[in-house]
């Protein structure tokens, strides 16, 4: 579990001074403020942008153009106790996570600019933890647009945020942000980068494995069981590894995927699959309707049960 961030009255004025700085003094219209609250509740969360990569190449996408799996979690920046819960700033971190790569934390402060009647998003890095973070220069501006907001980057700090695609040609930063999907495409010229991440839920399953029996076997009359609770994983492409305490350790995976189709006209299925060493094969999977609350498999020689768990609740 990532530390949250504790900030006080006196850095949250400072990073909103530097998101709000030389803005006039204009009065957010109503429906502006009702667009922030919800901007600020759809950006919370867990996205991953498994389905994008999974199905880039059946789906027929210039894999090319498809930024490597990555996971975000967002969460609210814990104000100190002097800071003011009315004031319409609002503070996240958010670790991002790719593969191969070392988890990096940003900081997104978001206010609003009442004189271009936006949401503004301004960006800083928190290399290491250190406080306060420094803005660098990037901002994202959003505006609702149907039932999803629309954000465009602009400042010369993007360019270090955002260094792909390789390009001398300037570069264009596009966001999209609704209640499941949040995307991102970064541009220069002909070339583009892409991440369409999807919004994912936490699960949390207990398991139970019996020791020495193999895939395929009966079970029968075995009744030694390695049972656990707790383990935690998401429905887009969540993974969990269970190692065995047996005296040769067998390596166990479950991977939890809400399958929505990108093509074809196949109903979304929530699948659980289950691996067996490194291989990503799995040896069986079960599925259930893609918004399923729980989902369970019973192969005789290892069960396991998932639970919908949102973030904060209890189990």
């Amino acid at each position: 579990m990532w530390q949250r961030l504790i900030l006080s009255t006196a850095i949250i004025s400072l990073i909103a001074a530097c998101a709000t700085a030389q803005e006039p003094e204009v009065t957010a219209p109503g429906w502006l403020v009702k667009d922030y609250h919800e901007f600020i509740d759809q950006f919370e969360g867990r996205w991953d942008s498994d389905r994008h990569v999974f199905f880039a190449e059946d789906a027929g996408m210039e894999t090319d153009q498809i930024a490597p799996r990555q996971h975000i979690e967002i969460s609210p920046a814990v104000l100190s106790a002097e800071a003011d819960p009315k004031a319409l700033v609002s503070v996240f971190q958010a670790v991002r996570t790719v593969e191969g790569e070392e988890p990096a934390t940003l900081v997104h402060t978001i206010t609003l600019d009442s004189a271009r009647q936006h949401i503004r998003q301004s960006i800083a890095p928190l290399p290491g933890g250190v406080l306060p973070p420094v803005p660098t220069g990037c901002d994202v501006y959003w505006q609702r647009q149907g039932g999803q907001f629309q954000g465009e980057a602009v400042g010369e700090g993007c360019d270090s945020l955002f260094p792909r695609p390789v390009s001398d040609a300037s570069l264009n930063v596009s966001m999209m942000l609704s209640d499941k999907d949040f995307w991102v495409t970064a541009s220069r010229g002909s070339e583009a980068v892409e991440a369409r991440l999807r919004r994912a839920r936490t699960f949390e399953c207990w398991t139970a494995i019996l020791r020495g029996a193999s895939h395929g076997d009966s079970g029968e009359g075995m009744r030694d069981w390695d049972f656990r609770r707790g383990v935690s994983l998401h429905d887009q492409g969540g993974e969990a590894v269970l190692m065995t305490d047996e005296e040769t350790p067998r390596k166990i995976r479950l991977r939890l995927r809400n399958v929505d189709w990108p093509y074809g006209t196949n109903r979304p299925s929530l699948t659980l699959y289950v691996m067996e060493g490194d291989s990503d094969r799995a040896v069986s999977y079960a599925w259930n309707e893609g918004d399923a609350e729980r989902i369970g498999i019973n192969l005789r020689w290892i069960q396991a049960s998932c639970t919908h768990a949102p973030e904060g609740a209890a189990d």
